[in-house]
């Protein structure tokens, strides 16, 4: 059987669409369509329901997906393993990733890749997305963590999809917000804030949403340093904007739901026909069949 048709498989279950599927793959819709139908061929099974908007799983299709999940991770650690047992693994695995990625979304996944490769080092470089973008067009490093919202970000580099998710505004718990089901962005104008420096991806969109709103918060504190902001933020200092892991894995803090809903996307990625160390290529190609 044909892993990459199952890792395919995977990613359309995982998205809920093909064409999301195809965009993550970084393949045209069609191909993905078709290496799905020869593996429903090949298994003699329907494994999507196409009739409504997003394809959802059939039975038979969620049973699949648990045993092409557990293979593809044992396939991906197989790899890895055979990679250390050559020798490939033994130096320094390097990334730059910006702060609230390296404080609540990095360790779990950094931590079962070196779980796999203990003799491997380890070196995170904490930077705003604007400048590890920069860092790996001059080749600088090798690997970062980026903004994967830039229409020529393809044509620049090879990328594995982190993060997808709503931004939120965060709170301390006994802020009068903190119960709000939704909160519009216009309500920002003048009200305290603390927020990253200019170049963090998360103050970049905060930027952009301002702007389209004509809105012109307090900025009360700004600094790249995370474990301030959160303390400024409990303290009452004023709120920030984030992603849900930051309030899911802060006490006393509340993720309150933007009414327009506005989305960051993040990525891993490398700089296109440049080499780069073995440590930081395997992690690249785990990452991406975890993910």
């Amino acid at each position: 059987m044909d892993l990459r048709k199952l890792d395919i498989f995977r990613q359309v279950a995982t998205q809920g669409s093909f064409s999301r599927a195809a965009e993550q793959l970084h393949m045209a819709q069609p191909a993905v369509s078709i290496a799905v139908r020869k593996l429903e061929e090949e298994l003699g099974i329907t494994l999507f329901d196409r009739g409504g908007r997003q394809v959802s799983l059939t039975a038979e299709g969620r049973t699949l997906l648990q045993q092409a999940v557990a293979i593809l991770e044992q396939v991906a650690g197989l790899r890895a393993t055979g990679g250390a047992l050559r020798g490939l693994l033994l130096g320094e695995l390097a990334i730059a990733c910006p702060s609230m990625l390296a404080t609540y979304y990095l360790p779990d996944l950094l931590g079962r890749f070196l779980v796999l490769h203990p003799q491997l080092r380890t070196n995170v470089t904490q930077a705003g997305t604007d400048l590890i973008r920069q860092w790996l067009l001059d080749d600088e490093i090798e690997l970062g963590v980026i903004s994967g919202s830039s229409p020529d970000i393809e044509a620049d580099f090879i990328t594995v999809p982190l993060v997808d998710e709503e931004i939120v505004l965060c709170v301390a718990e006994d802020h009068p917000w903190a119960g709000r089901s939704a909160l519009p962005v216009a309500e920002l104008h003048e009200s305290p804030m603390v927020v990253y420096e200019s170049g963090y991806f998360i103050r970049n969109r905060l930027d952009e949403l301002c702007a389209a709103h004509g809105v012109s918060p307090d900025l009360r504190l700004q600094s790249n340093f995370l474990p301030l902001l959160i303390r400024m933020l409990k303290q009452g200092l004023g709120t920030t904007i984030g992603l849900a892991m930051l309030a899911q894995q802060e006490p006393g803090i509340v993720a309150v739901p933007f009414a327009e809903k506005p989305r960051i996307r993040l990525v891993l990625a490398r700089r296109r026909q440049r080499s780069i160390s073995l440590a930081n290529q395997a992690f690249l190609d785990w990452a991406g069949l975890q993910l």
